[in-house]
């Protein structure tokens, strides 16, 4: 297990994450959304004109377009030293990428209205370019997003920001949370395409994405999952119970608790908890005691935020997010027990 780190708080401005709801009678795929189009001239802050005629990193560059326009860009991690320098910036969107695309030896992807940066001189990148949430519910097409996340903020931050604002719930295995995204702005697009262009940043092969989703969750997993076969078509978490408790709806937040009328800003965190650091804060947030058997103090469980959940879902998001299947739960009595098959 990497070591673990130490946790950090900040705080994310609403002018970066904006958030309404809409639904439409046809899927938002269908029908542009975004405040951007092929079509559009705009004017660019004279700072900016500045910075990109005297040079800036990637990174800074793609931030400062999405502050100042309703654009929507992703850039491959990795990617965001390379330097921008362009003389006459144009004043067309399209024409204004394909300039810092062709100054930083990138390749570009313009899909469903955003587009995708990523090195052109290895063409495995392209892989990353067939990635597709398309099969998502159509649910998460009607959750309009707007934010924006800075290179390297992994992906369990990215999802846990998601999941605040705008009363989702996504979570994703320690093979695909822990991974860092690269600089991302995103404007006024479905949350089934923000997810797209968030993935694809943290270098995901589509080939070793897997997911299942319901209308009430989201769960990635990597082909690294031993629970990877009993994860396919969500069978893993339809088993059925018969116990009432984990029928209850509770609010998740590890590994501390975040109150819920402080809206404007969310903790991030350097890294996973050992299990045994966070059991006081799910049993406070279940209101059940918790037991942990031998050998399951030390797994590490990322952060998350989770929102109205049954019990037994809320639990299943946070064990299934062990690669290692033999690592369990149970309720006995009114306590919730981890522990490793066969204990």
């Amino acid at each position: 297990m990497k070591q673990l780190k130490s946790l950090f708080l900040f705080t994310i401005f609403i002018g970066l994450i904006i958030s309404y709801f809409s639904c439409k009678s046809t899927s938002a795929r269908e029908k542009p959304i975004n405040n951007t189009t092929n079509d559009d001239v705009i004017t660019l802050n004279e700072s900016l004109s500045e910075i990109l005629k005297e040079s800036a990193l990637l990174n800074v560059v793609i931030r400062r377009l999405g502050t100042e326009q309703p654009i929507s860009i992703s850039i491959l991690n990795g990617s965001e030293t390379r330097w921008v320098k362009i003389e006459k910036p144009a004043k067309e969107i399209p024409e204004l990428i394909s300039q810092i695309a062709n100054v930083t030896n990138m390749s570009i992807q313009n899909s469903n209205n955003y587009f995708f940066l990523y090195p052109a001189e290895q063409t495995i990148y392209e892989n990353m370019t067939a990635l597709s949430m398309e099969g998502l519910p159509n649910k998460y097409d009607t959750i309009i997003v707007s934010a924006a996340f800075g290179t390297g903020t992994q992906l369990f931050n990215v999802f846990n920001s998601l999941n605040f604002t705008y009363g989702c719930n996504i979570v994703a295995d320690n093979s695909i949370a822990e991974l860092p995204s690269g600089e991302i702005v995103i404007s006024n697009l479905p949350l089934s395409v923000a997810l797209e262009m968030i993935l694809k940043s943290a270098r995901i092969v589509p080939q070793n994405l897997k997911y299942c989703a319901t209308d009430n969750f989201i769960f990635y997993y990597s082909i690294l999952n031993n629970r990877k076969n009993d994860l396919e078509n969500c069978k893993a978490f339809e088993n059925e119970t018969k116990n009432p408790l984990l029928e209850k709806e509770v609010l998740i937040s590890l590994p501390k608790p975040v109150t819920l009328n402080n809206r404007i800003s969310l903790p991030f965190y350097y890294g996973a908890e050992p299990l045994s650091k966070v059991v006081s804060v799910i049993a406070n947030q279940t209101g059940l005691s918790i037991e942990i058997m031998p050998g399951t103090e030390m797994l590490p469980v990322n952060p998350c935020y989770l929102n109205k959940l049954k019990l037994k879902t809320a639990l299943d998001l946070i064990t299934f997010q062990w690669l290692d299947k033999t690592y369990i739960y149970t309720i006995k009595d009114e306590t919730i027990v981890f522990m490793k098959s066969g204990q």
